[in-house]
């Protein structure tokens, strides 16, 4: 059986990059987080709006897997809130678990919020945000 913490990072890794990535120090600059220390009021409300459709998700599919004893693709959760204006969603999921992303694909830090079927909701920015060249 494959270790699912090893898809995870990998599933993470190649939705959250999609191209070749190159440290920012190469570039000669620093990205400008846009969840970082001084987060605009929109960008708070965007996290939010994340945070919220990451807790919604948790409830739907705790909810189908008590009915069906299976976890669901996001097709199947039922009426969701919108994805914030800016991010994108992934879910990853089979019979015996799934795992979320919703990334800030305006944000040069590549901010996410993710979770599994723990139901913990994490929040977090790459790692040396880097830059994806295109």
């Amino acid at each position: 059986m494959v270790n699912r913490k090893a898809v995870w990072i990998a599933l993470l890794s190649i939705t959250s990059i999609g191209g070749a990535a190159m440290p920012m120090e190469q570039f000669g600059y620093a990205p400008t987080c846009r969840h970082g220390q001084a987060p605009t009021e929109e960008d708070q409300g965007r996290r939010a709006q994340a945070v919220t459709l990451a807790k919604a998700i948790n409830t739907a599919q705790a909810s189908l897997v008590r009915r069906t004893q299976q976890y669901h693709p996001v097709e199947s959760l039922g009426i969701l809130p919108a994805v914030p204006a800016g991010f994108e969603l992934n879910l990853f999921a089979d019979h015996s678990g799934y795992m979320f992303a919703i990334k800030d694909t305006q944000d040069p830090c590549w901010f996410a919020v993710f979770s599994d079927n723990r139901g913990l909701v994490y929040e977090k920015s790459a790692l040396d945000a880097p830059a994806v060249a295109q």
